[in-house]
């Protein structure tokens, strides 16, 4: 798939293979290896769907993964004809700053990166941060916990999401925080729940019983 030449809109989404043990680790100390490995392919596969929607409307869609793994494996479980980048960085802010810088050289105006645990996520609401871009420096979407669900941003980057302190609740405040420091506009979407602990997996089992 080649890339195009005209600045573009690009959703970039993380991904590891679900492999019991590498992923959800933190709630699967609560619930179980494989329920947690279960949840995060689900997720993972809700996210591609809004991937292809996206990739439907024209976007980029940039899909990192894990360097240590074979981009074929990664290919085989997506399924999607997405641009396949080895992920940079060695903590989540160096990849995140590392996946909007590799963006942006490939021609990308504006770029958004979702998390891939948010249930609530879809493709309103990534047109929605679109065109809060084309007013605003910066988009931010906060999951309920504290973190962030959604993050957009125009060039350059200008390191705003390095060094955060990811995997708190206090990411949101601080990205917003930083943000304001260096005097760019922000646009603040609904907050979202995501699945990391043990009783957000009830309401999510409940909910998707309920249909």
């Amino acid at each position: 798939m080649d890339l195009p030449a005209a600045r573009e809109r690009a959703l970039l989404i993380f991904a590891a293979l679900p492999k019991p043990g590498d992923v959800k680790k933190r709630l699967a100390r609560e619930i179980g290896v494989q329920p947690a490995t279960t949840l995060y392919n689900e997720l993972a596969l809700h996210t591609f769907r809004i991937g292809q929607d996206a990739l439907d409307r024209g976007w980029m869609v940039f899909l990192f993964y894990d360097p240590k793994v074979k981009e074929g494996e990664v290919r085989q479980w997506v399924k999607r004809d997405f641009h396949y980048v080895a992920e940079g960085g060695a903590n989540p802010g160096a990849r995140i700053q590392h996946a909007f810088d590799y963006t942006f050289h490939h021609r990308a105006g504006k770029a958004v990166v979702i998390s891939s645990d948010i249930p609530g996520m879809d493709i309103a609401l990534l047109e929605d941060a679109s065109s809060r871009l084309d007013r605003n420096d910066v988009v931010i979407g906060p999951a309920t916990d504290g973190g962030c669900y959604l993050l957009g941003m125009k060039p350059p980057t200008k390191g705003i999401f390095r060094d955060l302190p990811w995997g708190t609740s206090l990411v949101y405040r601080e990205a917003s925080e930083r943000v304001r420091r260096l005097g760019l506009a922000q646009s603040t979407l609904p907050p979202l729940n995501d699945v990391d602990t043990a009783e957000a997996y009830r309401k999510y089992l409940m909910k998707k019983q309920k249909g």
